[in-house]
């Protein structure tokens, strides 16, 4: 019984740390030239503790119709390991119907920010403009509590069965200091 009463407190302690979350880098980059390419793809710092992300894709082949995505969370632990979420699914299909909680939380993420936010087609460029650590914090860490590190998001992008991009988002957790 005392065992299980731990478990609760630490639980609950978990439960009420809050996390500071900056971007430290981004890495974008097309497989496929003559599909897309990255105009920008770049980190802006706000202040001291916040920086945004801005991203433009410039499509070559439109509509797009069809779009694959797999995304990975990582930790650094003497390089970068899965951590916790390893998802592929049909983009276009999730944009009909956003039933999938853990999706809907990374979509939520970037749909303020961004011009991915109707189903399919797309026939135009791809924009990410200004995405903004404080929204994470509030929107995303505190459904999912993460201990201080470094992490990632590994993302690849595909149309037609073949990788045409990849873009992988780099971050660090810490509590945060009142």
């Amino acid at each position: 019984m005392r065992r299980l009463f731990n478990v609760f407190i630490i639980m609950g302690s978990l439960m009420a740390i809050h996390t500071h979350m900056t971007f430290t880098n981004i890495k974008c980059g097309s497989k496929d030239p003559t599909f897309a390419i990255f105009k920008k793809c770049f980190i802006k710092a706000v202040n001291r503790t916040h920086k945004y992300v801005d991203v433009y894709v410039n499509l070559y082949k439109l509509p797009i119709d069809n779009i694959t995505i797999s995304f990975r969370l990582m930790r650094h632990d003497h390089g970068y390991k899965p951590f916790f979420i390893d998802y592929t699914f049909d983009g276009c299909k999730f944009l009909r119907n956003q039933k999938h909680p853990i999706i809907k939380l990374f979509y939520k993420i970037y749909q303020g920010s961004s011009n991915i936010n109707h189903t399919c087609p797309y026939d135009h460029d791809i924009i990410v403009d200004h995405l903004w650590t404080g929204n994470i914090e509030s929107d995303f860490l505190k459904y999912i509590p993460m201990i201080n590190g470094d992490y990632a998001v590994y993302s690849n992008w595909s149309t037609d069965n073949i990788m045409r991009a990849y873009l992988n988002l780099y971050f660090r957790v810490t509590e945060r200091h009142s």
